[in-house]
Parts: C-alpha cells; structure tokens; sequence
C-alpha cells in the first residue's frame, strides 16, 4: 500500500471541518481524505506539547594524563560516578571503557595515535612545523641550506657512480674538492665547504693538485693507443702486459685506475643468433674423431673450421676460417658476400699453402655438419691433400665449441657495439682483425706473447 503524504494545508483543512463537524466519519465523507487513524493522529498531535529539539554534543577528547587518572582513582576503589565527578568527565561510561583497555594493553591503550608516535619518539608533521623558526630570515637562511645540501648529495652520487672504488662513508678530501669545484659557480664556496667539511686551506691545495699536470700524461696517451689498437678488445690485464713488453714499468693498479677514468673499457654487446650452413643429411658424415678433445701437441695435426656471418647495413659478410688446435693460430681466412663452396674451399687452400703440414695424412679437419663440408669439392680435396674429415654430431654445437668459440670472441672485440653501414669496410676489418689476432693479440698463458710471436720463439 502506497503512503499518502498530504500537505499542511490539508492538514489544516481537515482539522477545521472536524473542529464544526465534530465527527470524523463525516470528515473523511466531506473531505474524500484522509482515513479515520490518519485524521485521529492529526488531532491527538495538534493536543500535545512540541518535542525539544535533540542537541548532539561533539566528542569530547581526553588527554593520556586524564585517562590515566581515571584508571588509577577506579582501581583504587572510586566509583565510576564519583570518577566522572572529580574528573569533570561527560559520562561515566568512559571510565569503564579506559578500564578495559587498560588490563588489555597497559598505558599504550589508552594513548591517542599522536601520543603513541610521540611516546616513542617519533617526530610528527605538527611536530616538526613547530620546531620550525617563526622568523622568515631565518628559514630562508634553512632553506638555502637545506637546497646546498641536496645539491652536494646529487653531485657526490653523480661522481660515486664513475668509479665503485669511492667508498661513500669515507670520502676524501680529492673527492670533496671535486665536488665543491662543480658547484661553486651556483652556491656560495664557504657553504659549500661547511656541508662537505673541507677548510677552505685544503680545497685550494687540492685544486691545485689536481689542475697540476699529471705525471701519467705519457702513460694515458700510451693506453689509449694500445686500447684502440686493439679495437677495444683489452682489458687492464692485456695492456699492462703489453706496456711490459714495451719496456714501461708500471702498476697494474695505476693501469686499471687510468682505463677506468678514460671509459676504455671492453666493449662486448649481447650476440645475435649465428648463421647455420646445414643443409640436411646431403651425404655420409664422417665419425666424430675429436669428440671435444681441441688439444694438439704440434702445429698442423689437428684443425677446426667453420663459417660465420657478419651483417653490415648494405649487406652481410661471410667468414670461413680454419684454427689450428695447437694455439688456437687462425690458419686460413676467407670472405665472401655470398655462403658458397667457393668460400670454404678457397679457406682450405690458402691454409694448406701458408700452414699446411708437413705430413697432411696426420691432418684432421674437424667441422660441423654444414653443406661446405659434405661437398664434392671438400671431399675431392681430402682425397687430393690427404687430411682426414671429422665431424659433429648432428645439431650438437658444442661438438665444434673452440672454432665457434673464435668467432664469439671475434664478434665481441671487433664487431658487436659499433655501426657497420658498408660491408666492404667490414670485411676489410675482419681481415684486420685477423693479422692482429695472429700477430699482436696477447694470449695470457702465452705470458703476454702473441701467437706468431710464440711460434717464432719456438721456431715453430
């Protein structure tokens, strides 16, 4: 049933026709409205007094110091009126209430969450505003502080960041000088120094130490020719070696800290996935003879070989090579636009012809699965020259692991990290890299000789 609501005219107007009529019945038939409980309630409420307005009282909070009071004047045996009385409590009921959370959690229940912070010793956001200064000089004098400070930070991380040997809870007084250096054209230097704590006789001693021209001058410039030269391929080890091989005596240390304040470091980017010369099972594969045994007691008894690509902006680059398992000599290298036969056999005869050994029935080439080297001209070739074909298993590339292993290295040291637009100047640099690899590369366990160089040492 649907609520009627009627306005206080007729309210009005049924009241005065039951005021003449005295009956309601005939009210209602006079009217059409409203229905006799209706009516009977209008008049009983028109007979009694207004209600007084309900006054909601705000929440009245207590500080700890009140609580606790009341809590202690309970225990002690106070009754909760006599509490509420004394304390100039609204109610007694919050006597109870603080007692309850007493027994439950001691004198922390009964702790706002601003008194809790401050209990233990937590600064809160009003706090800190007011142990703000009120004088304006004076918080500009904070925050020009404040905004040094920040910068001093920024710059000190800055500086940490190129070199990991700064230990930031031990700064020194070079380091701080840098620092205060780059920013003193922005702030003021004697801020600057008291925020770094540097007096001002040490920064301008160290100023001038370190706009002294430096002892490793030579040194630096001699690195960074060895650096280059080896196409960024050297790391601290290899250049201090060769630096001995050129007669310059000097720290490893001193080394390693010059490579790093000049950013000569090895440049190696993440390989892409290599180029596969398999073409299916075209012929009968040789046996595996070396089965991951890449050891040779002697130039020309055993040779891996291998083909790779090289991409370059107007096209790619193949490179076939052949390693002697010796000492790791590239013996033969060849490239081509194109992955021929004609690049894997012309790779064979020009190491035959400037290494090939004495004996080529001792020879063992070793090579993957690729068609090169399932072809009638290798095959003939073997036939011809006499070596022995040996061969990975099929799809198992760590069965020619130390060839491919070559060309990682190669890709790393002289490919990966720069922008080849024109492919004839990438080939002409893998025929670079080659010479120097044979000739200047230096090998560690060869005690910083290159390879040719060892050979001629051995009179190899």
């Amino acid at each position: 049933m649907t609520n009627i609501r009627y306005t206080d005219a007729q309210r009005l107007k049924a009241l005065e026709v039951f005021d003449r009529t005295q009956s309601a019945t005939q009210t209602v038939r006079e009217l059409g409205y409203p229905g006799r409980w209706t009516l009977h309630r209008w008049i009983r409420e028109r007979s009694e007094p207004p209600a007084a307005p309900i006054r909601r009282t705000s929440l009245k909070r207590y500080p700890f110091a009140t609580k606790l009071k009341a809590v202690e004047l309970f225990v002690s045996g106070m009754s909760p009126d006599a509490v509420a009385a004394e304390l100039s409590l609204n109610s007694k009921m919050s006597v109870y209430a603080w007692a309850q959370r007493f027994r439950e959690e001691g004198k922390w229940g009964l702790m706002s969450a601003t008194e809790r912070k401050q209990s233990a010793g937590i600064v809160t956001h009003k706090a800190f505003e007011k142990s703000l200064p009120d004088d304006a000089t004076e918080l500009k004098k904070l925050a020009a502080r404040l905004s040094v400070e920040k910068a001093v930070l920024e710059k000190e991380l800055e500086e940490i960041k190129k070199d990991d040997s700064i230990d930031p809870t031990n700064l020194s007084n070079r380091f701080k000088a840098i620092v205060v250096d780059a920013l003193r054209s922005t702030f003021p230097i004697s801020l600057l120094l008291d925020i770094v704590g540097l007096s001002s006789s040490s920064f301008y001693y160290q100023l001038n130490v370190l706009k002294a021209p430096s002892k490793y001058a030579g040194l630096t410039e001699k690195i960074t020719e060895i650096v280059e030269d080896s196409g960024f391929s050297y790391g601290y080890r290899r250049v201090w070696i060769q630096l001995k091989n050129l007669g310059i005596k000097v720290s490893e240390k001193v080394v390693r800290r010059i490579i790093s304040a000049e950013g000569l470091t090895v440049r190696y980017v993440k390989k892409k996935r290599g180029y596969s010369s398999y073409r299916g099972e075209i012929s009968d594969a040789p046996p595996n003879l070396v089965k991951r045994n890449f050891h040779a007691d002697k130039p020309g008894l055993l040779w891996l070989t291998d083909i790779s690509e090289f991409p370059a902006d107007d096209g790619k680059i193949y490179f076939s090579a052949l390693v002697d398992c010796f000492d790791g000599k590239i013996v033969g290298a060849t490239t081509s636009h194109h992955p021929n036969q004609k690049l894997a056999d012309d790779c064979l005869a020009q190491a035959i012809e400037s290494d090939g050994p004495a004996d080529p029935t001792k020879l063992v080439i070793h090579s993957d699965r690729g068609c090169h080297y399932r072809g009638n001209s290798w095959i003939q070739a073997s036939r011809d020259i006499g070596f022995v074909r040996s061969m990975s298993k099929k799809g198992c590339s760590p069965d020619n692991s130390a060839c491919e292993g070559l060309f990682g290295r190669m890709k790393n040291e002289m490919f990966y990290g720069r922008k080849w637009r024109h492919r004839d100047e990438l080939e002409h640099a893998i025929h670079d890299y080659v010479d120097f690899y044979n000739e200047r590369r230096i090998k560690l366990e060869y005690g910083g000789l290159s390879i040719n160089q060892r050979r001629r040492n051995l009179l190899l």
